[in-house]
Formats: structure tokens, C-alpha cells, sequence
């Protein structure tokens, strides 16, 4: 059995689209031809999983059945499916779910979605299930929210539960774009500006709109990042692939490498510190 099994949590509430989220990530990106997807489903709702469209991508599903212990049966089904990687569709219902998984996954994102049409009256009476949800949130998407202005009056509370999210809104019709104004989980002050993983979309985000802010300063990036080669003739980009929202915002996300670039090979992955230009 494999350890430190690479697992994201899909966290929300009953019916907000945790299901058809996670299938779309996994019929429209690229991973599935390098190993086996798991997903542990601890919640039931209207959407149910393809799992004959989803077996064509090497993905199983694992559904929970209650009073069943829940340590016992993450082990179960992974020794079945032996997965390279795991979904776990959480229930905010379940005291201690993330707590009660077993250690051989080994959560590195969590993404919590929440649905704006119901977004204030949670907020209201399930108030706690909710910012528990966001506080360990990497990336947290409002869903059917119709305008980012409708978002304005719960910014402050979602970024100080949570100031290194990152959030997002899909509209009605599919479209997405950042909810809140950006906030950067580090300081411009700073000389020397360290990104890890849950800072990476940010950074880039911030750097595309902002290049100014990191001109002459030192990057360190806490994550390794992939070298691909760029559209002109010698140019070396290194960045992550990276998903913003949903498998229509799965994307090569980084920065032209100028100086040394060609004593790398692209297609490996670096470590990198390097002082920003704009």
C-alpha cells in the first residue's frame, strides 16, 4: 500500500456541486494517465458520480455508508483500488471527518465551494460549519453569484478567517473571476518574498497585474517548479500547472526565466530562487 497518498478535500455544504466539481477535474485533466484516482464520497446528493465514464479515466468510487468506521473504510477501499492520488468528498455534517481520516493521505489542498443563493443564511444559522470550512480552505468558489459586487459585504470576514485563500466567483453562466480584491498572503514590503503553494496562484496573478511590485526584489519559491520552453526562440518559462477555479481554468501558470536560462532543460523541475524584473 501506498503512503502519503497526494489527497485534496472537496468541502461544502449538502448540494452545492461538490460532485459534479470533482468529476469535471478529473474527465478534463491530464493526471489520470499516470495513475489511479480514488474518491471517497462521505455525502449523497441529487448528482451522482459517471462511474462508468469515470473508470475510462482510472477513477473509482468509494461511497461511505453511515455508522461505518470511517478510518476502517478509507483503508479498505485504498488497499482495493491501490490509487496514486485521492478526492475526498467531505460532509461538514461528520464530527471530525478530516481528523478521523487515516494517515497514509496525506491532504495537500483543500477547496471549499459555496453556494451564493444560500451563502447568507448558512452564514446565518450554520455559521461555525461554514468558517470551518474556510479556514483550512486553499481555494474557496462562490458559486451562482450573479455580480462580484454581491460578494463586497462578506469580504472581510471570509479573508480574516482565512487571509491565504484564495477566492473566486462563477457566475451563473460559467465565468469566473477573483471575488474579492487581491490579497497577497505575503508583504510587498519585503525585501525577500517567500511563495509556497498556497501563495503560488496569487503570486502569478498579482505579478501578470502588478510587475512592478517585485522589481529588484529576491523570489524564493518554496515549491519546485516545472521548465518548459516559451514561445520565441530561447526563452525558458518555469512555472506550475495550476487551476484557478475548475478544469476550464486548468493552465500553465509562471514567469520568463532571462538569465541562465539555457543551462536548463525543459521538461525537469527546478528549485529556484531568482530577482524579480518588471
Amino acid at each position: 500500500m501506498k503512503t502519503g497518498l497526494d489527497t485534496t478535500l472537496v468541502c461544502g455544504f449538502l448540494d452545492t456541486g461538490k460532485t459534479t466539481y470533482i468529476q469535471d477535474l478529473i474527465l478534463h485533466d491530464y493526471f489520470w494517465k499516470y495513475g489511479k484516482t480514488l474518491i471517497l464520497c462521505f455525502e449523497t446528493g441529487e448528482q451522482l458520480y459517471d462511474e462508468t465514464v469515470l473508470a475510462e479515466k482510472n477513477t473509482n468510487v468509494a461511497y461511505y455508508e453511515s455508522g461505518e468506521d470511517i478510518t476502517a473504510f478509507c483503508m479498505q477501499k485504498i488497499r482495493e483500488a491501490a490509487p496514486d492520488r485521492v478526492y475526498v468528498e467531505m460532509n461538514c455534517m461528520i464530527p471530525n471527518l478530516k481528523d478521523r481520516l487515516p494517515k497514509e493521505l496525506k491532504v495537500t489542498y483543500t477547496s471549499t465551494i459555496i453556494d451564493f443563493r444560500t451563502l447568507d443564511l448558512y452564514l446565518t444559522n450554520l455559521r461555525q460549519y461554514m468558517l470551518d470550512m474556510v479556514r483550512e480552505a486553499s481555494m474557496v468558489t462562490f458559486f451562482n453569484c450573479d455580480s462580484k459586487d454581491a460578494l463586497a459585504p462578506f469580504s472581510q470576514i471570509f479573508r480574516l478567517v482565512n487571509p491565504k485563500a484564495t477566492y473566486l466567483r462563477k457566475d451563473p453562466m460559467g465565468y469566473h473571476e477573483k471575488a474579492f480584491d487581491l490579497f497577497l498572503p505575503y508583504s510587498l514590503e519585503d525585501q525577500i518574498i517567500q511563495i509556497d503553494k498556497r501563495d503560488y496562484i496569487a503570486f502569478c496573478l498579482d505579478a501578470g497585474e502588478h510587475p512592478e511590485h517585485y522589481d529588484g526584489k529576491t523570489l524564493i519559491f518554496l515549491l519546485p517548479l516545472e521548465v518548459r520552453t516559451g514561445l520565441s526562440a530561447g526563452d525558458i518559462i518555469c512555472g506550475r500547472m495550476v487551476m484557478t477555479c475548475c478544469m476550464a481554468d486548468l493552465q500553465f501558470m509562471g514567469q520568463s526565466l532571462m538569465v541562465g536560462s539555457e543551462s536548463l532543460i525543459a521538461g525537469g523541475w527546478i528549485s529556484l530562487e531568482a530577482r524579480g524584473s518588471a
